[in-house]
Formats: C-alpha cells, structure tokens, sequence
C-alpha cells in the first residue's frame, strides 16, 4: 500500500482562540520519571537511522520506467553536502555545511524528476515559505529557501534524534508517560501553528523526531500545509494536497473544508498509535480503509497488563469523533483536559509513594530510639568538649606554676650570667617526665640554657607557634602539633628581678597523658550511650508491643460490635487509661444489649416476627417460618 495519495481538498476556515496559556509550565511534568528514562530513545534505537552515505556518488533515478543513476551533488548554493541523509516521494534530505556561519545543517531539495513540475515546485516553495514563519521549539526551524541549478531547496535545522515511526518499529510502543509527554508538547507546537493559520495535515509518527535527549519531540515536513491566509488572498477554494491515510480526518478523506480541528483528530490518532502500538484502523485497501475511519467506532485503547488513565482514554476517544464539531475546538481546549489528566497522574503518583501502614510499636521505638540517640551525641560532645577543657586548664596551670618557679630560680644566675648554676638548674629539671624542654634565655633572647642541643648562644624564638589557648599577663600558653604528630603545651614566662623583666624562660610539657586521659573518657562515654540506648531501645520496644496489642484488641471488639455481637466485654485487667476505655467500651456494649433486648420480640397476630434495630437504624424482620428471609427497613432512631 502507499503510504500518500491525492485527494482533492477545500479551504480551511479554523477559529481557535486561547483559553490559556499552553506555555505555561505544568504542575507535572510526566516524562521526568526515573523508570522512564530507559523508555525513549536508547543507542540501540539511535541505530535504526539511516545508514551514512557518505562513500556514495551515484543514486538511481526512475524515469518513464527507466533507471539510470545521478551523481550526488557537491554542493547547494554556498551549502557543502557532507552525505544524504534520506529522500521521500517529493524530496531529498542532505546533511550540509554553511561555511558562512560555521554550522551543520539539513538541506532539503526538490527531486530531479520533480523539479520540473510547475505543481511539485510551487508546492515544494509554498512548504518552505509556509514553514519559514513558524519559530516555535516544538517545530523544526527553517534558516533558508532558494534555488540552486534551478532546484529548490530548503535549509533547516539538522536534528540528533529518531523518527516516531522507527522507534516505534523497534520497541512496539512507547511508555504511557511518554505519550503523554509527545501529547503535551505536539499541542503546543499545534496551538501555535493554528494561531498563525497554518494546518499541518501531515501529523503522524514519521513526521515527528525525538531528539537524542530522550525527552524532546519536533514535528517537521510542513509539506502538506496550508496556509489559509494565503488562500483566501489568492481566491483559491481548493488545493490539492497529500496526505497519509491511515492518520486523515473523516473529512479530509470526503473532501470536506479543514481546519485545526483536523490535525488534532490526526494527533488523537498518532497518541492512539504510540500508546498501543497499532493504529485504530487498519485493512488491506483503501476503500475499506477509509470506510472505517469515516463509519466505524474506533476500537478502545488496550495495552496487556497495563491500566490507561481514564482521562487518557476519554481525551482520545474526543480526539477520534468523526464530527469536527464534537472534537476539541483548539489545542488550548484539548490542553484544559490534559492538564486536568496531569493532575490526576500527580495526585495518583503522591498517593502511591506515600509509606504504607506502620505499627504504632515500631514507630514509637524508631523515634524513641532516634530521640535518645540524638540527645546523648549531644551530651557526649558537650561533657567530652568540657571535660577536654578542664583537663588542659589543669595542665596549663601546672605549666604557669613550674615556669613561674623556675624563673623565681635563676632569676639571679641570669642577672649575674652565671652559665654554671643554669646548666645546673637546666640539668636537674631535665629529670622530670612531663617536661620535654628547657630553654632559659635573656633580656635580648640569646639562649644561656637549654636542653635542646646547640641552642646555647643562639638566638631563637621557640614560642609564638600554634594556638594561643591561654594568656595570664605576660605569660603565654601555646598548643601545637609536633612533627611526631605529639600535643605539647608551651610556656613563655617572663623571668623578673625587682619588677624588671630580664629574661624568659620556656618549657614544653607533654600532653599526651591529657590526650589519652580524653580518649579513655570518650571510649566510656560511647559505651554508656550504646548500653542506654539499648536499654531505652528495649523499653520502647515492650512498652509500644502493649500499646499495641490493646489497640488490636480495642479494634477486635469494636469490629465484633459491627457485627452485632454486643454481649463481647473486655475484660479490665489494668488501672489506667486502657483500663477506663475497657470500662467505656463494656457500658456502650451494655447500653446496645438492652436496647436490643427491648425490641426482640413483637407479637403481630398469630405470628411471632423477630425485629432487629441495627446501629445504622435499619430494621431487620425474621419470620418463623424462615429467618433466612430479611427484610430490611428503614427506622427513626429514638
């Protein structure tokens, strides 16, 4: 079967106003799923293109039923053909580069045969000045019309993406989400197409790209359109124009006036096809062909294993009325329901993702758990942190007392420069553990002592590096990292002799008893929160078991109630506040047997009927003879 044929058609007259605003951003946006990225287009799909040509030269050309072969051309006006891309019925499709402007791009050009016929060449021109005037993202963008060699061609945008019909071919059908997303954005481009005067009258799977992104979809070859404006300025009633069977409206096929109306029943017939994977109406002719489509009821939308929207369904089943006038009036009325659908899908969507029933018990012992877990971290990073503070704090004053008594010591040795009695006091200080060095120097920082080597005579500034953690008039108290990765405090006091400062003296002591007094403290502390939080895990855990267990028990009862089971009691075996809902249920139980003991028994005749008021205050009616027999009727409550 073609896939074309001509049939004679009459002028558009569409009157499409915007009810809203299409551009506007959805509240839901159905394609951004995480399972649904996979749906689109993939690189096996990308595959299905048509192969490069760029090794090839010649291409057969069918004239008067002989074949003979035609060099590809060089170039187009200033556009170098790189390698043909496709050609159709009426044209060939090039991929080019505009050195002007430094771009790729396709270049589409009227068949040899074709060019030559005055019909095909002012068709072919009317579709490139046609599409020219749309700029839309939804529609490819046309940069150039003209005639090279006497062939018209048209420059166009060069797209990285899959024909509809191809992907369809490789997958069978597309996602529901991804229809709905096509469906979204073809009525865009359609609302701003009409809004210009121009009808497609083409739409179909062919005539659609997906782009590379996975996500965006162009409709292009505007070939078929018409521009109505136009029409009407040139007094033409009729043009002939072409078309694809399987996707033409009832009254394009009769010959009928189109409109906008027209392209969107064809767009209910693509979503039709890319859900399902068939079109609705299908056969071996086209005279049956076409009586289905004007005649015949399509067939409903059905996917195995699958469940389609409502709203989806009923936005194509308007879509494929054979009245124009009982379709959609515009695309921004059909984009009223499919936002109303997009909501659906949305509040669907927030609905499922919500968490399922979760018991009382494992609730209260998640929070509990994470409340205590929380609260002892904090506690543990304030009593560590204080308790690293007191600890140094002592080490710094033992630090201030050792450096203040030995510069009490060699207060004198200094002033008199006795080197002797300061190796002495050096020496004899070197013994004690917690002190790393000594280093005694004076009023102009020359060293007199010390027990590092060769610092003795030297000028050297040992203090000042680290964190000043601590300062107590002019003494100091630095923290510092050694090169052995040790924490050592250093002292700086000053050494006076009748308040004149003559020198200073240094020491640095040791903190690594602090460091791993501090790490002893921190291990006990995380073993304390570890066992606390266990046991407070624990208590949770039994205490929400029984909250839990009197709450089915409640449930158990009241459902029994339901029944009409009122002579059930709970037995109250606790004192407190399950015990006085015990106490409240065992009375409304009470306060239901009595009232139903009063109206059990009616005598009316001879015969005896069992009335029964139901909580609802319905009246059920048993006879004697066969209480499976009940009738029920309504009674005013008391």
């Amino acid at each position: 079967m073609q896939s074309r044929f001509r049939t004679s058609l009459g002028k558009s007259d569409d009157k499409t106003e915007e009810e809203i605003d299409l551009e506007e951003p959805l509240s839901f946006d159905p394609y951004p799923i995480d399972d649904m990225t996979i749906d689109p287009i993939s690189k096996a799909a990308m595959s299905t293109r048509p192969k490069s040509t760029a090794n090839q030269t010649h291409y057969p050309k069918t004239v008067a039923g002989r074949t003979t072969y035609v060099a590809r051309p060089k170039s187009i006006g200033r556009y170098k053909i790189i390698e043909e891309l496709g050609r159709g019925a009426m044209a060939c499709v090039y991929k080019a580069y505009d050195p002007e402007i430094d771009r790729f791009l396709a270049v589409k050009v009227l068949r040899e045969e074709l060019a030559n016929d005055n019909e095909y060449r002012k068709g072919f021109i009317h579709e490139a000045k046609l599409a020219g005037q749309l700029a839309h993202p939804g529609i490819v963008t046309v940069y150039d019309v003209g005639v090279a060699e006497d062939k018209p061609y048209i420059a166009m945008e060069l797209l990285d993406g899959v024909p509809l019909d191809e992907l369809i071919k490789k997958r069978g059908r597309l996602s529901v989400h991804f229809s709905i997303s096509i469906l979204v954005q073809l009525t865009r481009a359609l609302h701003y197409a009409h809004q210009q005067g121009v009808t497609h009258r083409d739409i179909k799977p062919g005539n659609i790209i997906c782009l590379a992104d996975n996500k965006t979809v162009k409709l292009t070859d505007f070939g078929i359109a018409q521009l109505d404006d136009s029409l009407a300025a040139s007094g033409k009633n009729q043009e002939k124009v072409l078309g694809t069977p399987e996707y033409m409206a009832p009254e394009q096929i009769l010959g009928y006036k189109l409109d906008a109306r027209s392209d969107l029943y064809s767009l209910g017939t693509l979503v039709y096809t890319i859900v399902t994977g068939k079109t609705p109406f299908n056969a071996d002719d086209y005279g049956e062909l076409f009586r289905q489509i004007v005649k015949d009821k399509p067939p409903t939308m059905k996917i195995d294993d699958v469940k389609l929207p409502d709203e989806l369904q009923d936005i194509v089943r308007k879509l494929l009325q054979k009245q124009p006038e009982k379709r959609y009036q515009s695309a921004s009325q059909l984009m009223k329901d499919i936002r109303e659908l997009l909501n659906i899908l949305e509040t669907t969507a927030k609905e499922q993702s919500r968490p399922g029933f979760v018991s009382l018990r494992l609730r209260w012992t998640l929070m509990m758990a994470g409340l205590v877990t929380v609260t002892m971290l904090i506690g543990l990073v304030v009593v560590y942190y204080q308790q690293f503070l007191a600890m140094r704090g002592m080490a710094t004053d033992y630090g201030y007392s050792t450096s203040k008594l030995i510069a009490f010591e060699v207060a004198e040795p200094v002033l008199l420069n006795d080197k002797t009695a300061l190796d002495a006091i050096v020496s004899d200080l070197k013994r004690t553990q917690e002190i790393e060095l000594i280093s005694i120097r004076d009023a102009n920082d020359i060293v007199l002592a010390s027990t590092a080597d060769g610092e003795v005579g030297q000028t050297t500034k040992r203090y000042g590096h680290g964190e000043l953690i601590d300062q107590r008039g002019s003494a100091t108290v630095y923290s510092r990292q050694q090169a052995d990765d040790q924490r050592v405090f250093d002292i700086d006091s000053p050494i006076t002799f009748q308040d004149k400062t003559i020198g200073r003296v240094l020491i640095t002591i040791s903190a690594d008893s602090l460091v791993r007094s501090a790490k002893v403290t921190l291990g006990i502390m995380i073993v304390l929160m570890l066992v606390t939080l266990i046991a407070v895990f624990s208590m949770t855990l039994a205490f929400a078991r029984q909250i839990s267990a009197q709450s089915k028990r409640l449930a158990l009862a009241l459902e029994r109630m339901r029944r009409g089971q009122f002579n059930r009691r709970l037995t109250v075996d606790k004192n407190d506040e399950f015990g006085r809902i015990s106490i409240a249920f065992n009375q409304m139980a009470e306060s239901l047997e009595k009232r139903f003991d009063r109206t059990k028994h009616r005598v009316s005749g001879d015969t005896e009927k069992l009335l029964v008021t139901r909580p609802d205050g319905t009246e059920a009616k048993a006879t004697d003879g066969d209480e499976s027999t009940v009738v029920l009727t309504k009674r005013p409550h008391p």
